[in-house]
């Protein structure tokens, strides 16, 4: 559906963040008069001073089913799920549910599109790819989950745009892209798509509207499952018979690309992320050698295994975007060999922590602190690992607060040691999102509020 159809249309935009106020900014460009209807969860919410126009407000979760009884089309935000009841009682109903990036799409942009998705990866593989095309004379623009709405995409200024789209964007999408990107896949998000089959489904949604897929080699299976419609053509990375790396030397096949001469992109999860950058800039006839060279000053996003800088000796590190176990041992192995004291738990979502506490526990980690909600479960699969085992010297700790979890790894840590803050889960409840929490992590260990000037985004 494009945008200049919905005329007559009762119209609902349902969220109030920076994707439905820019959701609205673009109804506007083509019906300035359209009568809207704002929703938002939040039940004191408060009323948009830059909005302007015919706008309704309806604020609770408990007062928008009732009003959705009367609209047509429903324009959501990422972080309310197709799966509620109200989402499915309107579609019943005839209500037509789209999203922002939907629209944007409707009108066919003349750029190139290249979307970016995977349960980890994604924010830095799309940054990485932006950051290469702009070194090497692209004017690429970087927007979607990264936390910039897809509407300031300028076309008189980019011929390419780079969007970093998460399951919850993926799930509806019916655009058609030019390329699309998974940089990985496990369960995550389970209680917004409501079971591993949907997560995975709804995340290959977007390969499947895409007319060229680069996917992660270990991925393939997945994919297969799930795919829909005529194949698009595919490329692999991570594949010993396309782009990949060994060590920290980049392949195509047993072709030698170069040495990966940036600290940050050397890391092993972050190799991944590179090839696949490659891998894209290679589908672009882009040499894949100057894309690596152009990879060199790259710099590594807020909260992704941030190196915050040392106190008394010890490393304080930031990786609160860490929402599952597969990241935090991404984590811990770029510090093996350090004494490392990891701050875990937040929102808990029934995830299995048992391969993480056992490993942290019994070697890998000299203390683990345990936080929120989640942080009690770890912690008594912690003490039972203790228990069990009669060669486990990691200190465990219940901590009630961020600023409880600080003081007491300072206290354990010892000079040439890392204090790390990377929870394997989500940050609601306790905090907004996890930039909050990475935030408040750094200011509780000194270093105050650094990455205040970086945009959210939608979904952890």
């Amino acid at each position: 559906m494009r945008a200049r159809d919905i005329e007559g249309r009762r119209v609902a935009v349902w969220g109030l963040g920076r994707e439905g106020q820019a959701a609205i900014a673009f109804l506007r460009q083509y019906h300035p008069d359209l009568p809207l209807l704002v929703l938002d969860d939040v039940a004191d919410g408060r009323v948009a001073d830059s909005l302007q126009g015919d706008i309704e407000y309806v604020f609770g979760a408990d007062r928008i089913a009732r009003a959705l009884e009367r609209v047509d089309l429903i324009v959501k935000s990422p972080g309310v799920s197709l799966y509620r009841r109200e989402i499915r009682s309107a579609q019943a109903a005839g209500a037509h549910v789209t999203s922002l990036l939907n629209l944007w799409f409707a009108e066919r942009p003349d750029v190139a599109t290249i979307c970016v998705t995977g349960t980890k990866g994604k924010s830095t593989t799309a940054s990485l790819l932006a950051h290469i095309l702009a070194k090497l004379g692209r004017r690429a623009a970087l927007v979607g989950n990264i936390g910039v709405p897809i509407t300031a995409v300028d076309r008189a200024a980019a011929d390419v745009a780079v969007i970093e789209v998460s399951s919850y964007q993926a799930a509806d999408f019916d655009g058609l892209c030019d390329i699309a990107v998974l940089t990985s896949l496990y369960p995550e998000h389970i209680d917004w798509h409501l079971s591993v089959e949907n997560y995975f489904r709804d995340k290959i949604n977007l390969l499947n509207r895409s007319r060229r897929r680069i996917i992660h080699r270990d991925t393939a299976h997945v994919v297969e499952r799930f795919a829909a419609g005529a194949p698009a053509p595919q490329d692999f990375f991570a594949d010993e018979h396309r782009i990949h790396c060994c060590s920290t030397e980049i392949l195509d096949g047993e072709a030698v690309i170069g040495q990966v001469r940036n600290p940050y992109l050397a890391r092993p999860h972050n190799l991944s992320n590179l090839c696949a950058a490659l891998t894209v800039a290679k589908s672009l006839d882009i040499d894949p050698a100057a894309a690596l060279n152009a990879a060199v000053g790259f710099r590594g996003l807020p909260h992704r295994q941030q190196e915050l800088g040392e106190i008394g000796g010890v490393l304080f590190v930031d990786d609160s975007i860490s929402t599952i176990p597969e990241s935090t041992f991404a984590a811990l192995a770029v510090y093996e060999g350090r004494d490392v004291t990891v701050i875990l738990g937040g929102y808990d979502r029934g995830i299995e922590y048992g391969k993480l506490v056992e490993k942290a526990v019994a070697g890998v980690a000299k203390a683990v602190i345990c936080l929120g909600n989640s942080g009690e479960r770890i912690y008594s699969l912690a003490r039972a690992v203790a228990s069990r085992r009669n060669d486990v010297i990691c200190k465990i700790h219940r901590a009630q607060s961020m600023a409880e979890a600080v003081a007491y790894a300072r206290k354990v840590t010892q000079p040439g040691g890392v204090i790390l803050l990377s929870p394997a889960a989500p940050s609601y409840g306790q905090y907004r999102d996890y930039i909050e929490r990475g935030r408040d992590f750094a200011a509780k260990a000194g270093f105050g509020v650094p990455g205040r000037s970086n945009s959210h985004s939608s979904a952890e």
